[in-house]
């Protein structure tokens, strides 16, 4: 009991009321670490609450002696300095709520926190107001009762940092008619208003962030969820899964982050859920338990089309293990949908082969390329005959024309005979010859060979035209497949 700062030690001061002294229950004892600091400062009680936060919370000296009133059940929440802040900052705001919107039955009473006081001590302990024991036990009610709507406070700061665990906001004292009474005067009053000026409590800060973090693995997920249902572009959305694990650093649970926004994102990127899941693999070979989590078929299967897709992640997977070059990872997973160039390699034997074997249909082509549509003039006569008049008509075919293109390509005219040019130089033309004939056609060469690519893609699924050095060189056996006789 020395310890206790409502006590008086005053020995001059003798109990006459005849009561018996009745144990007051204080809820927990002031702090241990306040009392040590207490002990090395100059100020025998700048351990209390009110004196500490004067200067940082700016308080009147009303307030300060409101506060010194207050003690901290310490907690590895409200241990943090930011939070302590944040719950006093609250409890101001309810404590002036209650001074100026909760007024007394009894009018002799300033404040609803007072009258309650009396009540307590008069239900509770029955004293009698000139009591010796009345001062110091309606003090110390009136401490608990501060100290409730304290708790009160920490819990609404608890809730607007997402910690799900609460502390117990029990009221010290059973009785029912002081239980309705606080309740009623109090508890039912501060919980709308705690509820409705939550959104006053600062956010946290990075660092606070990082604790807390730390401290509830799992507590990202309520901002995961935030994510998700503000998604409006994969760039926005990894961006913000990266702010989110800057601030679970310490958390053990960081991997699983990473993982849960590779399984959502693949739906709207392959790209994005691929790089997260690197990332995923990545923290986990880091964490103490290896887990290495798959994901689900499903969602395999939305990423990958092919087999080859599917083997490919899985090498860059494997390599990424051995050597832990996530740059390089990355970079190989963000090409993992392009459309993959076969390397050509021109055997100088095979090119001579296949002009001896198409010898015979190099001299028929050069034949039918230099045949010109003849005209035929007609001639009619003007009706009011003076003048002559001609009318050019192309010459056609009776027989229906065989097209030497599959159909289905719909290649134009110059593109054909782009096709059939490279077909006329064994499939092996120097880049400035190939300019130098579209040009004068007014093409440009790089567009030209882009749309023959294209259009044969569907059919040959590769890249028809490649260029090698100085040459354009053609696959002999793609080649074959356009034909319509192939």
């Amino acid at each position: 009991m020395q310890n206790d700062p409502f006590m008086s030690h005053d020995e001059s001061i003798i109990d006459v009321s005849g009561n018996a002294d009745v144990p007051i229950h204080y809820g927990t004892a002031v702090p241990e670490n306040s009392l040590a600091s207490d002990e090395s400062s100059s100020d025998s009680e700048s351990w209390k609450t009110g004196r500490k936060y004067s200067r940082k919370l700016n308080l009147t000296a009303e307030q300060a002696v409101v506060m010194d009133k207050l003690w901290f059940t310490t907690n590895v929440f409200n241990e943090i300095e930011y939070c302590r802040i944040q719950i006093l900052k609250q409890f101001l705001r309810a404590f002036e709520f209650l001074q100026n919107n909760c007024i007394p039955v009894n009018r002799a009473y300033a404040s609803v926190i007072e009258e309650l006081s009396e009540i307590i001590v008069c239900l509770q302990y029955n004293y009698k107001k000139d009591s010796l024991n009345y001062q110091y036990t309606y003090d110390s009610v009136q401490g608990e009762i501060l100290n409730h709507i304290l708790k009160l406070c920490e819990n609404n700061v608890r809730e607007a940092y997402g910690i799900k665990r609460k502390i117990n906001t029990d009221f010290p004292y059973a009785n029912p008619d002081i239980q309705h009474q606080y309740n009623r005067k109090i508890v039912s009053k501060l919980e709308i208003f705690l509820a409705e000026n939550r959104n006053q409590i600062l956010d946290a800060d990075y660092k606070t962030n990082i604790i807390l973090n730390e401290n509830n693995t799992s507590r990202w997920k309520t901002k995961f969820d935030e994510i998700k249902g503000d998604y409006s572009n994969p760039a926005a959305f990894e961006r913000e899964i990266f702010r989110l694990a800057d601030v679970n650093i310490k958390n053990p649970s960081i991997d699983l982050i990473f993982f849960e926004a590779s399984k959502f994102v693949a739906s709207h990127d392959k790209n994005c859920a691929l790089r997260l899941y690197i990332h995923y693999l990545d923290k986990d070979m880091n964490s103490p338990k290896l887990d290495r989590k798959q994901l689900t078929k499903s969602i395999q299967k939305s990423l990958f089309s092919t087999t080859e897709q599917v083997h490919d992640f899985e090498r860059i997977l494997s390599k990424f293990i051995r050597d832990r070059n996530l740059e390089e990872a990355i970079e190989k997973a963000n090409q993992l949908y392009l459309p993959k160039r076969k390397k050509i390699v021109i055997d100088p034997d095979a090119v001579e082969d296949v002009k001896r074997q198409h010898s015979g249909t190099v001299a028929l082509l050069e034949e039918y390329l230099s045949d010109e549509p003849e005209t035929t003039s007609i001639k009619t006569e003007d009706s009011a005959g003076s003048e002559e008049l001609t009318i050019n008509i192309a010459q056609t075919d009776a027989e229906p024309q065989i097209m030497k293109y599959r159909e289905e390509l719909n290649l134009t005219d110059i593109q054909q005979e782009v096709l059939t040019l490279f077909e006329k130089q064994s499939f092996n033309i120097p880049q400035s010859e190939m300019s130098t004939f579209l040009r004068a056609k007014n093409l440009f060469m790089g567009a030209v060979i882009d749309s023959i690519n294209d259009l044969c893609y569907e059919i040959l699924d590769d890249i028809l035209i490649e260029e090698e050095d100085d040459y354009f060189t053609m696959n002999t056996d793609y080649y074959k497949k356009l034909l319509n006789n192939d």
